[in-house]
């Protein structure tokens, strides 16, 4: 058996050794190779379908050189050993630009897009996990992004009504703390909060609405006496008496 040195680190690799090595590296640039085609057949077919880049898409597909300390060798019967490497990697590639509607406000995703054939997947912008015509993932694309408008406007008129409603009964009980809280449906197959007009007045008394789809559509979600909660024996029975 051989032995050569290796010229990186100055071990003494045997021929086998330096083969491990010189296959490992060749491996690695024809896995590059193979992203670079995978990334260029993309960008084709992105583009074909009017996807524009910049716009719709990026492409930040990057080929470049690593040198590091890599570990051959199998660790179970302990013929781990290691030896510095040169090899070409590549990051980036092709993906997808969408609207993402967050915490209020519109932000901009990145998805990488995948491909089958003919056929692309981008699953941040589909409701299914498949490939599809790169015309159609287009369409799904401008779908998702006006949905992502749609929520935006939603919020943005519920947050008006919101601010209408605290508004309006503040002048109307300016004695009273008006404040925005919010609650659960509690509904077998629903469970979600949704947002309410909390009225407490100065005798513990509360009342709780919930907003309607438009400015005075508010309706009664719940309500509290404090003044009948206080009566006790005679003095409730008093109270309703009265009433």
């Amino acid at each position: 058996m051989s032995i050569q040195l290796d010229l990186f680190e100055g071990k003494v690799l045997t021929t086998e050794q330096r083969l491990e090595v010189s296959n490992y590296i060749s491996r690695c640039d024809k896995e590059v190779s193979r992203k670079q085609i995978e990334n260029r057949e993309i960008g084709l077919l992105l583009d074909e379908a009017g996807f524009r880049e910049g716009i719709d898409y990026i492409n930040n597909f990057d080929v470049f050189e690593k040198t590091y300390d890599h570990e051959f060798g199998y660790s179970y019967n302990n013929t781990q050993w290691m030896a510095e490497v040169n090899v070409m990697r590549s990051s980036g590639g092709c993906q997808i630009l969408f609207d993402s509607f967050r915490k209020g406000k519109i932000e901009m995703g990145k998805s990488y897009v995948y491909r089958e054939g003919n056929k692309l997947q981008c699953t941040c912008i589909t409701s299914q996990y498949r490939y599809y015509k790169p015309s159609s993932l287009l369409t799904k694309l401008k779908e998702h992004n006006s949905y992502s408008l749609t929520q935006l406007e939603s919020f943005n008129k519920k947050q008006n009504t919101i601010e209408y409603t605290v508004e309006k009964y503040t002048k109307l009980f300016p004695n009273a703390e008006v404040k925005i809280g919010s609650d659960y449906n509690r509904g077998r197959n629903n469970y979600s909060e949704f947002k309410t007009v909390i009225i407490n007045f100065p005798s513990g008394s509360y009342v709780i609405y919930r907003l309607g789809y438009d400015n005075d559509g508010e309706y009664l979600h719940k309500s509290f006496d404090g003044v009948v909660d206080a009566l006790k024996g005679m003095d409730l029975l008093n109270h309703f008496n009265n009433q």
